[in-house]
């Protein structure tokens, strides 16, 4: 039972990080491939569009001259978030798909500071507000696997505030207790005086 359990919390923790990751390398070649720089593709109007850019750094551009640390810091994540997955004794669904969200959007940023030419993670999706004057409020473009660390982090945090059993109230018990058992309960029968 217990390796069956195993087997499948393994088994989609590695479909939704392998799934992850192989869309978010997509969209971004297929963007890139289809969008010259400094272009966009509109897709609503005023709200959200595809665009092509690159980041040196990690969220909204921090750190773009320590490309290497960044570097660094991606690639010793897949070992860790790996180590954390096999470490944990009773996954709970949560926990696997976040952790896998986690590892997809890890691999896909890998990926592009190791193996593109420029060593830079691809940013595409662009959601922004135009006002009635002056001009756009942008928020910095990002990808998909930006997106699936996020949700990964969300349910995470979720998953430890509400469903893990070390939250639980010391007073509380950790299962139920077991019903009595119906009927007479057997034992050494009367006691009889003076025998």
């Amino acid at each position: 039972m217990y390796n069956r359990r195993v087997i499948r919390h393994s088994a989609l923790f590695l479909a939704v990080a392998l799934a992850g990751a192989g869309l978010d390398l997509l969209t971004k070649h297929l963007a890139f491939e289809h969008i010259e720089r400094y272009h966009e593709v509109s897709i609503i109007d005023g709200f959200f569009a595809y665009g092509r850019t690159t980041n040196p750094g990690v969220v909204f551009g921090v750190g773009g001259g320590a490309r290497k640390l960044w570097l660094g810091v991606s690639v010793l994540a897949v070992p860790v978030i790996l180590g954390i997955f096999y470490t944990v004794k009773k996954p709970k669904w949560i926990l696997t798909i976040a952790l896998g969200m986690i590892l997809a959007g890890t691999l896909g940023n890998m990926y592009d500071r190791v193996f593109t030419d420029a060593h830079e993670v691809r940013d595409f999706i662009k959601f922004y507000y135009r006002p009635a004057s002056g001009p756009d409020k942008v928020w910095p473009l990002f990808n998909l696997a930006d997106a699936f660390i996020c949700v990964g982090v969300f349910l995470l945090t979720i998953e430890m505030m509400f469903f893990d059993e070390r939250n639980r109230k010391p007073d509380e018990p950790p299962n139920p207790a077991p019903p009595a058992p119906a009927g007479p309960v057997p034992g050494p029968g009367p006691v009889v005086e003076g025998k």
